[in-house]
């Protein structure tokens, strides 16, 4: 506990602090969101109705989040089962897929997987947020469960904890996913984490630790540069091959002295994709990391390319979103991790 910063304060929140509060207009209407701030200037906001889901991501008043025109909306106005996406997928800096679908919607037998999956559709329960002294670390932190689970059928819980701290410039979040059923469980996995204007814009660039880029689609070239946005500009894909047992993708911007990253261990996320999408209105750059390939379930399963869950095991993973401010900064972050700009 640091009793010299206490004796300057009235309360914590002048510097740091989670507020609960429940959206009142427009299509989020009811949605519950725990919105975090920090004496270092980072802010995002949690949405435990949404899978614990991160929304909105900012530092120093700059926003660093992709948020798409559909807005935030309501669990009830989120329908994943009708196959529908475009008119409903909200983006956000953190948009969890799976964790029976990553890919494109399919279906298998009778059971229909909608695009990216449903866990991002499903509220938390158990949740609860907390802002207290631990081994002298002032720490922020949310935690929740949340449940996919379908009669006669698959049961997989995820339990996830998000955390940052009094001075700090990134956020952890860590996921423990149980299969609950008697069967072996085919199980996809894929955080969606989605940057925007301004950190996002032309001059822009992603690098990368070690990784062989895979482009997925015709269009798919030069993962490493950005573009100013284009009208009716078509999505590129690339697939990257972690090569290290911590891998990170980045997006910096040199014009801000600006960038954020994305940090994973790759034993359970082995792959991430980067979805680059110069398209004006939806312009996005996702650094994605995963466990599977990024196609649909019954691709996934048929090619053995989708990791399998054994009956009432566990797997945990943990990734950290942060920033980095300043030339120095990016330097040091580069040089210490083996950063390269991204090559297909």
């Amino acid at each position: 506990m640091d009793i010299d910063l206490l004796k300057r304060l009235g309360h914590p929140e002048q510097l740091c602090g989670i507020r609960e509060a429940q959206l009142l207009r427009g299509p989020g209407e009811g949605v519950r969101v725990a919105e975090f701030h920090n004496a270092a200037g980072l802010r995002f906001t949690v949405v435990p109705d949404r899978c614990m889901d991160i929304y909105d991501l900012s530092y120093r008043g700059v926003n660093f989040s992709f948020l798409s025109r559909n807005g935030l909306r309501a669990p009830q106005s989120w329908t994943p089962q009708r196959g529908e996406f475009a008119p409903q997928w909200g983006g956000g800096m953190l948009a969890t897929c799976g964790l029976d679908n990553v890919g494109g919607a399919c279906e298998e037998g009778s059971v229909i997987y909608p695009v990216h999956g449903r866990i991002g559709a499903v509220p938390a329960q158990s949740f609860g947020a907390c802002a207290r002294w631990e081994n002298g670390e002032y720490v922020l932190r949310a935690s929740g469960e949340m449940h996919e689970a379908r009669l006669y059928g698959a049961h997989l819980a995820l339990e996830r904890t998000i955390e940052t701290t009094l001075r700090g410039k990134s956020l952890t979040l860590r996921d423990r996913i149980t299969n609950l059923d008697a069967n072996d469980e085919p199980y996809m996995l894929l955080y969606h984490c989605n940057f925007g204007y301004p950190l996002l814009d032309e001059v822009s660039r992603v690098l990368t630790t070690p990784a062989r880029m895979e482009p997925l689609n015709e269009r798919s070239s030069q993962p490493a540069r950005m573009t100013a946005p284009v009208d009716n500009r078509g999505e590129e894909l690339f697939l990257g091959h972690a090569q290290t047992p911590r891998a990170i993708a980045m997006l910096c911007n040199p014009a801000l002295a600006l960038a954020g990253y994305v940090a994973f261990d790759t034993d359970a996320l082995p792959r991430f994709l980067e979805w680059k999408m110069m398209k004006s209105h939806d312009y996005v750059l996702g650094l994605e990391p995963c466990n599977t390939w990024g196609v649909a379930r019954t691709q996934a399963v048929a090619e053995q390319k989708a990791a399998v869950l054994p009956a009432y095991a566990s797997v945990e993973t943990h990734l950290e979103i942060g920033v980095l401010d300043g030339e120095d900064e990016i330097r040091a972050f580069i040089r210490e991790n083996g950063l390269q700009e991204a090559a297909d």
